[in-house]
Formats: structure tokens, sequence, C-alpha cells
């Protein structure tokens, strides 16, 4: 199988040649880098992922999480890749140097965290979650629970989880029965059970910070009635140090077809009367806190699926090019040949190719949006980034983890046999996968959220912001010689994407809306598609740019990036037309279905 763990090469096209991130550094905040220094991280990433990362991730999912007597260890081959992250400062990464940060673009952190979550999801899985418990902290906490609780999360003494998920309540949070009671101060008593929590007890750190949703006695019943809450494993008193453990208890954890070695918790706070939790931002405002931390863990989301979907298809690659079965296409000859050469292997492989960059793409688009909100100063210029991160959200999350399960499914047939047994680690890919479509907000619901929400944001003014990025896209490489064709095909794509979108919101706004709604996943999944092909225009404009200067071992490498745009562009997009037209007909067989009809 393939010894790299992510195609750093395209990593680079996508951050230097397509989305030109030398431009962060005009930016005060990323003024102390450089080009160099971008290459140094993602070298490095690269290193640790491959050598330390690598090693242990068929070992973990072999051995997997043990729990006993509410104490849950990870495979004992994860603490020496864990210590050498710590060491290696990466989860700080584009924090601020006050918190041992260095200050660099999200974007790059992305692109380094990928190679993480290629090389083993499990254990990078534990890091993810912290990073993002720090920075709702950092976004909402007072001074003294920056000081008490980021400043030790990011540096991986504490590792962090988000604590949504209860029996009764599942994705509708408004159900969420957890409660707090006012003991002094800003203190509470925390009481109640949850399920599903990733991360929520393990021997890896020192202690364990969950950021959890619960309700003020007395407070309104539903969302509005909800407030965030910093629940420790240990509680820490005033000078930093630990001190007795809090009453939190894991009682189990989940045993799972993928993710072994990622430790999925049942936990009870508060047992025993004395679990204490501090308030975290304003009260009866939980949700827009957590928020803060569920956008982040959303994309998050997406790229470990890109991830997966990455290591699969590189190992599909190797081996394809290395099995030999079968005659070459067309010739007399018995002598067998590599079944990289025949038709159905090359047609999987390049759509497999075109689907893993152009998501790689997308995310690493998307946070260049959010880093630009976060550095840019001009109001108006501010706000077309931030509806940028909004429309594109659920599409990373969903769009991209169905696609990566498809994916390392299809890496699977490559391998054939071989594929589907332990000794490679491809079927370890798709059952590790499979759970990004699930959690985060199930890929239904973000399906609702861009159809339902995020079309109508602000009298859909961020739709029309993004059809204008796209637009604008379309209309330079309509100037580029080669690429005129291929700008009007995506061009066709968006104006049937209008149209379908169109016709959804104008029978959702009649007594048809349970049908329109109905359309919601089969919409996203239309939506992705030609977001893909935008984003493959966009990298074709940059590998065409670099065409003629480059040297002659360069041109192949960009041609490669031409040549799956082209692919997508003429080959996969197009199906969007059969999906809408199966829209457009509005048959009403599913408004007449009954419950005993699906006996």
């Amino acid at each position: 199988m393939s010894k790299r763990v992510v195609g750093i090469e395209d990593t680079r096209f996508v951050l230097f040649d397509q989305l030109d991130v030398e431009a962060f550094f005009g930016f005060e905040r990323f003024s102390a880098h450089s080009r160099e220094t971008f290459e140094m991280i993602l070298d490095a990433a690269e290193k640790l992922a491959t050598n330390e990362f690598a090693p242990t991730n068929k070992l973990g999912n072999k051995s997997g999480c043990v729990w006993e007597d509410g104490v849950v260890r990870v495979p004992g081959c994860f603490h020496k890749p864990f210590a050498k992250y710590i060491e290696g400062g990466w989860l700080a990464l584009p924090e601020s140097e006050e918190v041992g940060g260095q200050d660099a673009p999200y974007t790059l952190h992305f692109a380094c965290c990928e190679f993480f979550y290629a090389a083993n999801m499990a254990l990078q899985i534990y890091l993810g979650n912290t990073h993002s418990a720090g920075r709702v902290i950092k976004a909402y906490g007072t001074p003294e629970q920056k000081e008490k609780y980021s400043v030790p999360l990011y540096a991986c003494r504490y590792a962090g989880t988000m604590t949504l998920t209860e029996p009764q309540a599942g994705s509708d949070l408004g159900n969420i029965r957890t409660k707090a009671t006012l003991r002094e101060g800003n203190v509470y008593s925390i009481s109640g059970q949850k399920i599903f929590i990733t991360a929520g007890e393990h021997d890896l750190a020192d202690n364990i910070v969950h950021i959890l949703l619960g309700r003020v006695e007395g407070d309104p019943e539903g969302t509005k009635g909800l407030s965030c809450f910093i629940v420790p494993n240990v509680k820490v008193l005033e000078d930093g140090s630990l001190g007795e453990r809090n009453d939190v208890v894991c009682t189990g954890i989940e045993h799972k077809m993928g993710l072994k070695a990622s430790s999925t918790c049942s936990l009870t706070f508060g047992e025993n009367g004395q679990c204490e939790g501090e308030m975290l931002g304003p009260r009866g405002m939980g949700i827009s806190v957590m928020f803060h931390m569920l956008n982040e863990q959303r994309i998050l989301v997406g790229l470990q699926g890109l991830a997966q979907a990455s290591r699969a298809y590189l190992d599909a690659l190797e081996y394809a090019k290395e099995r030999r079965q079968g005659r070459k296409f067309g010739s007399r000859s018995f002598e067998q040949v590599p079944i990289i050469e025949h038709p159905d292997i090359k047609r999987h492989l390049l759509w497999m190719k075109s689907c893993t960059e152009g998501m790689r793409s997308l995310i690493l688009y998307t946070m260049q949006c959010m880093d630009l909100e976060m550095v840019c100063e001009d109001a108006q210029e501010k706000q077309k980034w931030q509806d940028m991160v909004d429309i594109l959200t659920p599409i990373c999350k969903a769009y991209s983890t169905d696609r990566s399960y498809e994916i390392c499914a299809r890496a699977m047939q490559i391998l054939g046999g071989y594929g589907y047994c332990e000794d490679n680690e491809v079927e370890q890919y798709a059952r590790d996968t499979k759970i990004t479509s699930i959690y985060e907000g199930t890929n239904g619901i973000q399906a609702l959220d861009l159809f339902g929400r995020k079309l109508r944001m602000r009298g859909g003014e961020v739709y029309r912001t993004f059809l204008g990025q796209v637009k604008e896209t379309v209309l330079k490489a309509s100037k580029v010689e080669g690429l005129s064709w291929y700008a009007e095909e995506v061009y066709k794509a968006v104006s049937a994407l209008e149209e379908v979108t169109e016709f959804l919101l104008g029978k959702n706004a009649t007594e048809e809306a349970y049908l329109a709604t109905s359309w919601a996943t089969p919409y996203l999944e239309i939506f992705g598609d030609v977001v893909l092909g935008w984003q493959h225009l966009w990298r074709a404009m940059a590998a065409a740019g670099k065409m003629e200067s480059a040297a002659p071992a360069e041109k192949v490498f960009y041609e490669s990036k031409l040549m799956t745009a082209r692919y997508y562009i003429g080959s996969v997009l197009p199906g969007i037309y059969g999906k809408i037209e199966a829209i457009n007909m509005n048959d009403k067989a599913l408004l007449e279905v009954q419950t005993d009809h699906l006996i």
C-alpha cells in the first residue's frame, strides 16, 4: 500500500497556486510568516503524520479502547505520537503567541490537520475536539476562564469535548434535560446524563474539559432556555493546579463499526450531587455559544472524511499500479498488465481523484474565507467572507462525507477481495469514515440547514454572494485559452442550480412544502456537485497559468490538474441534470404514501 498518507503535492497546489495564500502575508496578523515557513510547517506535519501517527492506526484499530470501572485506556501505542504532537505545539498553530500559538492562518492549520486525520483519524479526534473547546472558551470565557482552561487546552495538558447528546434528545437539542442549579457566583451544580460523547474519558491528558449544554433550573423549555457550561473531570483550583475529581463518571463506551480507538462515552454528571460547572457565555445563549464550537467541528468533520478518502485513493492507486491481471484492452497478447490499464479501473480512480481533490479545494477555500473574515477591516468585505463560510459549511460537512464514504467503498472494490480483508487498511478507512455523515449534525440535518435556512439568510443575500463568487470565476476562466468550453459548462450548471432553487423555494411556500423539503438531501448533492465544478474550473485556471513557465517534470503535474478538471466538468458534473429533472417532475407519490405502505 501507499506510504503516503495524503497527496501533499496537491495540498501545495491548492494553497499556493489556486488560493494564493501568500497574499495572507500582507495582513499584520500573518506578517511574520513567509512561503518558506508555510512549506516548513507542511513538511513537518507530513513527516510527523507519516512516521508517528500512521504506524499506530492499524494497531489502535485492533486493540481499541478499554473501559473498566469508569476508567478508559486508549491503545498504548497512541501515547508516543500524542506526546510528539504536543511537543511540536501543533494544536495552537493558528492561535496567538500568548497561548503558545504561531498566528498561522486556519487555512494552513486545516491543511496540516488533514495529514493527521489521514494517518490516524481516531488519535487526531482527541486533539481536534480539544482545539475547538479551547477556541470557544477563548471567544466567550471570562479572563479567568481563559487563563484557567484555554491555555492548558491549547497546550494539550487538558483535553476537551463537546457534550450535547442525551438519550431522549438526540439531534433535538430543545429536549435536553441536564439541569444546572446556581451555587454561588458563576458556579452551578450540574446533574444529568449524556451519551455518544467523543473522547469523554481517556488517559491521554491530565484533565478533560466538557463544554456542556444544560438548562438552569426554572429557565424556559426548548433551545432558548439552554446555557453552556464548562465542566472539568478534575476540578481546577484558583492557582491553576488540579484538585479533587469532579462528580463526572464514565458509565461505559460504545462498541462501534469503526473508530474503535476513539472513546465514545456515556457520562453521568452529579450522581452524588457534587458536580460543579461554570457558565460559559450569557445565560440562555447556550446554543449560540455551542454553535461557535459546532461550526468549526462541522468543517473539521468534512476534513476527516476527505482525509480518509484521500488515503483510500492513494492506496487504491498504488495497488492498481502493481496488481497485474488480465490482458491489455484490445490486445491479443496473453501478457498480464497492471489493472490500472483497464477502462473501468481507470474510471473509478479518476472519479475518486476528481472528488478528493475538489473536496480539498472546497474545504481549504472555506477556511480561507474564515481567515479573511477575521482579518479584513472593511465591514462589507467581512460580511462577504462570512456569507461564504455560512453557505459552504453544510456542503463541507455533508457533501464531503457522503462522497468520502463512496470513495472508500470504491477503493475496496479496486482491491477486490484483498480490500475486504483486515490485512489492508482500506476496509478500516470505510468503517472509520462512516460516522462522519452521522455525528455533529447528521447529513440530513445539514441538508435542511442549507435548504431551510442558509438559502434565506439575510433575505437571500448569502446565496447571492455565493453565486457572485462562482460567476466571477466562470468569467475569468472563459478568457483562458482552452477553458472556455469548460467555463460554459459550469455556467450552465450554475444556471440549472438557480432554476431548481427557485422551483423548490416556490413550492416550499405552498401546500407542497412537505414535498419540497423532502428533496433537501438531493438538492444539497446537486449544490455540492456544482461547487466542485466551480472548484475544478478554478483549479484548471491555476494549472493553466503555471504551464508556460513550468519545467518539463512540473508540466506533467499541472497537466494532471487540467485533465482531472476536464474529467469532472465533462463527465461528472452533467449528472446533476437527471437529479434536477426528477425534482422538476414534482411527482406526489411521497405525499400519498402512508406508513402502512412502507411495510
